[in-house]
């Protein structure tokens, strides 16, 4: 049989020249749709491994995956991409409610920090995917700065997968109770800082580790406002 990657003729399952696996089938639209699913659907692999194995043993999936354990479970870029893409779809079918009333929207619209805000509000509603994707990137520095066990690609990779969890999850589910827009949602805050403090919980110091993942938590959603802040600011001008 000849490699379909180098060319090389043997007749084993995989190419010993290349690694390549023989007899990979034609790829049809069936096959990649079934390959799809598959990937997503899983519970031994795949995106509800992921989702399992979070809600379980967040810790212990995690630190295999730090390790090198990288079968079976689903890549956390892409896992936080798909789980806030899940959500965003969900809450724009069902909207999110206003948490200002027209009446408190009438009393403040004449107000600087209002305009900043509202412009601020109509830049991150166009982008708000992109938003709380590369939110991953503060948190992952205030992890990094208080618990300094991990690389700062290691953080990212933590704070992926417990991002994306947190906001599929508890989420998801508290939006469809409470309506709040997830930049706005409490339960997601307050998930956060139990799957932080779990994932890098420390029986010897464990009064510590909670107090640094408030710590976290506090200075992340600082971090947030911030942002929003100039994101507004730089628009208004």
């Amino acid at each position: 049989m000849i490699c379909i990657s180098c060319n090389y003729e043997h007749s084993e399952k995989f190419c010993p020249n290349c690694g390549e696996k023989t007899g990979t089938p034609k790829i049809t639209f069936s096959s990649t749709v079934e390959t799809t699913f598959a990937t997503i659907t899983n519970m031994d692999k795949g995106f509800l491994y992921n989702l399992k194995n979070l809600t379980l043993k967040p810790k212990a999936t995690i630190e295999k995956y730090l390790r090198g354990k990288r079968k079976g479970i689903f890549n956390p870029i892409s896992f936080l991409v798909i789980s806030i893409s899940v959500y965003l779809v969900v809450e724009s079918l069902l909207k999110a409610n206003n948490i200002v009333s027209e009446e408190q929207v009438n009393m403040i619209k004449d107000q600087t920090s209002y305009k900043i805000g509202s412009s601020a509000g109509r830049f991150i509603k166009d982008y708000l995917k992109f938003f709380w994707i590369f939110s991953v990137v503060p948190l992952s520095i205030l992890t990094k700065l208080f618990f300094k066990q991990h690389n700062f690609a290691e953080h990212i990779t933590i704070n992926s997968f417990v991002l994306g969890h947190v906001t599929l999850i508890i989420g998801l589910l508290s939006f469809l109770i409470f309506r709040f827009s997830i930049l706005f949602n409490p339960f997601i805050y307050l998930g956060l800082l139990w799957y932080i403090h779990r994932v890098f919980y420390d029986a010897k110091n464990k009064w510590d580790s909670l107090l640094k993942s408030l710590t976290i938590i506090f200075l992340f959603l600082i971090m947030l406002l911030l942002i929003i802040t100039i994101i507004g600011l730089l628009k208004l001008n």
